[in-house]
């Protein structure tokens, strides 16, 4: 009685092991890049303010109904006609469809990569194919709800018109944006090799007696501010695969534009390039993280300077391109010089607006970038109904945004 007694009143010890997933005892780490990703999401809804948050849930959602009532009336109008369209059901959707997976693909393993292949992540025992098998398993979890999202977007569209089997036109939608995402994904994760030996917490000093490549346009007190933002070790460019093929890309698209502009006799097509180029070219180019860095805002350096600096090389490269085409323009017609004279201002104040965009969104831009496109749509096809006053209610967007990335970079 007495023994069992003190068995029933002696502390009880439970052989708790550690969770192993493999046969061997070490841990599976798969999850580890969706973690981070979704910390750092809920740090940063933490982060913002409750009236900010309220503000952004309550006026994009109402902005975000408004536009889909806009679209749902003007589906229905046009609905015969889409319905009579064979190629844009055969070969404009499905083209669209993969290209947007495509896409998305790519810009989700990009960001997977980057949180898998993070500096603080160097402590941990992970391997090149542990590192890939994290970001593929956090890729392929925010590539399921992308594709539903395209799948009910679809279906509503097809639904609203009166498209027949608009479920499976769905379903289908899904399966062709999921293609897409997976390609893109599979070939990103693939071509991490830049990845495992990039280190840029070195060659700040100029190797080799090389000259820096970015030496006369980014050395403008505060110096190397643009060469920070692109992890350029004192302004050195290395050339790589996406540099290359993006100068040849916008190389083709201003010859075209040009040749265009020329056998037409019309300014036309190479100033709207001009402008479309150099907006895009400042959109890839700009990036603002530096000012969330403690480094920089604890530096006697005020927020509209560090602002400028950021914005200065990406502007360069945005009226480089921008200059090619517009002198062919005015080149193709020479009495509608107000043509590409008008598309250099729209230039300008765009990337103004980007710019804020991106401060504002600063470890972003993918974000950023999402952000101003749709503002700009919905802005311009607002201008179609309301005029031009609703570009007030843009600039009031901006400036907003505008005064809470000055705040923020203030106060953290």
């Amino acid at each position: 009685m007495t023994a069992l007694l003190a068995a029933q009143l002696s502390p009880t010890y439970v052989d708790v092991q550690p969770a192993c997933d493999r046969e061997d005892g070490t841990m599976r780490h798969d999850k580890l890049v969706l973690t981070l990703i979704w910390r750092e999401l809920s740090a940063g809804l933490r982060s913002m303010r409750r009236r900010d948050l309220a503000w952004i849930v309550a006026g994009g959602g109402a902005l975000l109904a408004y536009a889909i009532a806009d679209i749902a009336i003007a589906l229905q109008a046009a609905a015969a006609t889409l319905r009579q369209a064979q190629m844009l059901w055969t070969v404009g959707l499905p083209g669209a469809l993969l290209c947007l997976g495509g896409f998305a693909g790519g810009a989700v393993a990009r960001l997977c990569l980057s949180r898998a292949f993070a500096p603080f992540l160097k402590a941990l025992p992970l391997s090149l194919v542990e590192r890939r098998r994290m970001a593929a398993v956090a890729a392929w979890a925010l590539g399921v709800p992308l594709a539903v999202i395209v799948a009910v977007t679809v279906g509503f569209g097809c639904f609203v018109i009166a498209k027949p089997l608009a479920p499976a036109w769905g379903f289908g939608a899904a399966m062709l944006f999921g293609a897409g995402f997976c390609l893109a994904a599979a070939w990103r994760l693939r071509t991490t090799h830049d990845l495992v030996h990039a280190d840029n917490t070195h060659a700040v000093s100029d190797r080799g007696g090389r000259k820096p490549g970015l030496g006369a346009f980014d050395r403008a007190t505060p110096a190397w501010l643009s060469s920070w933002a692109w992890g350029l070790p004192a302004g050195h460019v290395r050339p790589f695969w996406r540099l290359v093929g993006a100068a040849i890309f916008f190389g083709v698209v201003a010859a075209l534009s040009a040749a265009m502009s020329f056998v037409r006799h019309d300014g036309g097509p190479a100033a709207m390039a001009g402008l479309a180029g150099g907006l895009l070219v400042f959109m890839l180019s700009a990036r603002f993280h530096p000012l969330g860095s403690p480094v920089l805002r604890t530096a006697p350096l005020g927020f509209v300077r560090a602002w400028l600096r950021l914005a200065r090389l990406p502007l360069q490269l945005s009226l480089a391109f921008f200059l090619m085409p517009a002198s062919a323009a005015l080149a193709a017609e020479p009495s509608a010089w107000a043509m590409p004279l008008a598309s250099g201002f729209w230039l300008l104040a765009l990337n103004g607006a980007y710019a804020v965009f991106a401060a504002y969104f600063m470890t972003a831009p993918f974000v950023a970038a999402l952000s101003f496109l749709s503002a700009i749509a919905y802005a311009s096809y607002e201008t179609l109904e309301y005029g031009r006053t609703v570009l007030i209610g843009f600039g009031a967007l901006v400036l907003f945004l505008w005064h809470q990335a000055q705040r923020r970079y203030r106060h953290g």
